[in-house]
């Protein structure tokens, strides 16, 4: 471990407290509609199993506090929080790529105003930005914009200086500096580079800022009064989780130190793919919506729920596929993955991970966050999947072809700084 990150450990480090000794509190008080504060409705069987899984997945990622909300789509609903007797479903999180897709839902908002089409150019847009020449608004969130994710190489930046401001144009840069992947337009990658091009197109096509236009055109209609965008605030306002991250070095957890207590973070580490401020609640809310055809219009509204297969095939030298691929599978939809019934995302931003996951066909809904990032987001959402399998198996959960156990399995993979 560098010198550096050695005294920023020592300054700032925090007493690791074992999550054996975690009090597993279900928290009362806050307000507001769509899923109460620190209730729990749901079998008591199924309770208890929820909470073993969260203090398991707690464990192995380092968390010391956790927020978890679940709707079975009827009247069971559980939503508490761990570790803080403040926290509840209304707390305000920094959601990550959880909350990625209302970048999806503001562009499927415009298109139905005629403001924007799906697919137009980018480029007829940001004239002075290079490397996007054919890349369409539509691929920005189907995935297709053969752009590469710019996170590579920022993992130990984030974690040991989480204040730094990130211009877009840097992080756009590192993007398309390893840009163009395989057939654009055809294949499908994964990529945060995607909504971050987005946001900033939304912005000069509009003139407006994303704030308000979030908030006028997604936060608003959906009901989600928590919610914020705003790239210069390195705090979150309200009672919310007390975010750490282990130092990083080499892109890996420094397993030496203590997790460090992270006050303040800038959401321009992620911009439009993750800055977006929320709570629980107001996530569900969002994903009810978004899901249920409730952006872009009758026209478009459909994209939401439309998925492909996230796996390329081979091609010819045309791009004409040479085999075909089965629908089974992690898929892809129009900002969100999906696996079996669920819908969501799931990542993190340095101090918190979470996943959000919905069924549009049972109302079904698991959202989780963690108050420790260094794992990603793969503890956060394998915690989410297993919730999902849980209530599959008490008759109240959507159709998931995996077990509680597979995803337990999971769990213990991604564990991190185990002692």
């Amino acid at each position: 471990m560098s010198s550096r990150i050695a005294r920023r450990a020592r300054a700032v480090v925090i007493g690791m407290v074992a999550v054996a000794s975690l009090g597993l509190t279900a928290c009362s008080g806050g307000s507001g509609g769509g899923g109460n504060s620190g209730t729990d409705t749901i079998d008591s069987a199924l309770s208890g199993s929820i909470n073993g899984a969260v203090e398991n997945a707690m464990q192995k990622s380092g968390s010391t506090e956790a927020i978890v909300g679940v709707w079975d789509g009827k009247k069971g609903e559980y939503v508490r929080g761990f570790g803080n007797e403040h926290l509840d479903g209304n707390s305000v999180i920094r959601g990550a790529q959880a909350t990625q897709p209302v970048m999806c839902a503001l562009l499927l908002e415009m298109a139905e105003e005629g403001k924007v089409k799906l697919d137009a150019e980018v480029s007829k847009d940001l004239t002075r930005q290079p490397g996007i020449d054919g890349i369409t608004y539509r691929q920005l969130c189907d995935g297709r914009s053969g752009l590469a994710d710019f996170k590579a190489g920022y993992t130990d930046m984030n974690a040991n200086n989480p204040t730094r401001p990130w211009p877009e144009q840097e992080i756009l840069a590192q993007g398309l500096a390893h840009s163009p992947l395989s057939w654009p337009g055809l294949d499908f990658h994964a990529s945060d580079t995607d909504a971050v091009l987005l946001a900033r197109a939304l912005k000069v096509r509009s003139g407006e800022d994303i704030n308000q236009l979030l908030s006028e055109h997604v936060f608003g209609p959906a009901g989600m009064g928590s919610a914020s965008y705003n790239l210069s605030a390195l705090t979150v306002s309200g009672t919310t989780m007390s975010g750490l991250t282990y130092p990083s070095s080499g892109g890996k957890p420094v397993c030496d130190a203590d997790p460090v207590k992270v006050a303040e973070v800038s959401p321009t580490m992620l911009a439009g793919a993750g800055a977006t401020t929320t709570s629980v609640t107001d996530l569900k809310k969002f994903y009810e919506k978004y899901l249920s055809g409730g952006f872009g219009g009758e026209k478009n509204s459909k994209l939401a729920t439309e998925a492909t297969p996230t796996t390329n095939p081979k091609r010819d030298k045309e791009g004409k596929p040479t085999e075909e691929v089965k629908p089974e599978g992690q898929q892809w939809a129009f900002g969100t993955e999906k696996m079996d019934a669920l819908y969501g995302r799931a990542g993190s931003i340095t101090g918190t991970a979470t996943a959000a996951y919905h069924d549009p066909s049972t109302g079904y809904t698991v959202i989780v966050s963690l108050n420790n990032s260094s794992s990603g987001g793969g503890i956060a959402r394998a915690l989410a999947f297993e919730i999902a399998a849980l209530s599959k198996a008490s008759g109240t959960g959507p159709e998931v072809g995996w077990s509680a156990e597979d995803q337990q399995k999971q769990i213990g993979e991604l564990a991190i700084c185990q002692k």
